[in-house]
């Protein structure tokens, strides 16, 4: 792979966020006096720091031209080589957003207390990792991502992970009409999770769901917590996999919500309003750990 520019993004630590943006006077006076409570935040700062001046110097040394962004939009195909972003799960899911085709490199930022199951490597592991992409080794994986349409109309962001249909107040009972394909039923739950492979290890495993492949191709549903009343009644649509046609929801709530990929997205659902999600979005490329994006594999 021949890599000339790359954009550089990293996540804000909640260290910076709360020195900067003054959102917790309270955590930001434990860290000022160096509490001992707060001691991992510093400490997953400053390994965060580390990451972000060796991961640039990694790159400038195969003279790589590095264009940094803290705040990011749309990164249009073909504008840079490749993305690499510094942080950890949540930050790759933040910058996926924004990418129709570029490929993204992760790189785990604080190793010592975060997973990164979307990270391919550390700071002070990305040369041998970058020497294996551009001699041609290593290859991205194509991750299966979910459109969406709202009344027909296509939302702008593919979802990686998951999305959570649901009420607006999380108290609240979730009314919808679920469908999958000819067959539809009328149910009252806490929400339905709809997630992919790659979000499989996410929310919907802890509701219950399957861990599989992160190179499948098909999603799978879950009913949360669904309402059974006093009768003997029982759903049929509980849980399964989806195929092409995916999912469908008709709104039976005047305050509905989709929350794309974690809280920060969401899209409000208004009642009426049927919602199709499918497994046919852009698919994500991404490099990954444990020889799962080699050549041949992906």
């Amino acid at each position: 792979m021949r890599i000339r520019n790359v954009l550089l993004t990293s996540k804000v630590t909640l260290y910076e966020m709360a020195d900067l943006e003054r959102r917790d006077p309270a955590l930001a006076r434990l860290l000022r006096d160096r509490d001992p409570s707060v001691a991992a935040i510093e400490s997953s700062h400053l390994e965060t720091v580390y990451a972000r001046d060796r991961v640039r110097a990694v790159l400038e040394s195969e003279g790589i031209r590095v264009h940094e962004a803290r705040r990011l939009g749309r990164i249009p195909n073909g504008r840079y080589d490749l993305v690499v972003a510094v942080g950890g799960d949540g930050t790759v899911l933040d910058v996926a957003r924004h990418i129709d085709a570029t490929p993204i490199l992760a790189v785990n930022s604080s190793p010592s207390s975060s997973y990164g199951y979307f990270t391919c490597a550390t700071a002070d592991g990305l040369e041998s990792m970058l020497t294996r992409i551009l001699q041609g080794d290593q290859a991205p994986v194509e991750l299966t991502r979910i459109s969406l349409d709202v009344d027909g109309v296509r939302h702008p962001h593919p979802v990686l992970n998951d999305v959570l249909f649901c009420n607006a107040i999380p108290a609240a009972t979730s009314r919808y009409v679920l469908g999958i394909g000819d067959d539809e039923e009328d149910q009252k739950s806490s929400g339905v999770w709809v997630a992919t492979a790659a979000g499989s290890t996410g929310a919907i495993r802890s509701a219950g769901g399957v861990v599989v492949d992160v190179r499948e191709r098909w999603l799978q549903y879950w009913v949360r917590e669904p309402f059974l009343g006093a009768s003997a009644h029982r759903y049929r649509l509980l849980t399964g996999h989806l195929g092409p046609s995916g999912i469908r929801f008709r709104s039976r709530m005047i305050q509905g919500a989709m929350y794309l990929d974690g809280r920060r997205n969401g899209v409000p659902i208004g009642f009426g309003s049927t919602v199709s999600l499918r497994p046919d979005g852009p698919p994500l490329r991404l490099f990954l750990h444990n020889g799962r994006g080699r050549l041949g594999t992906a």
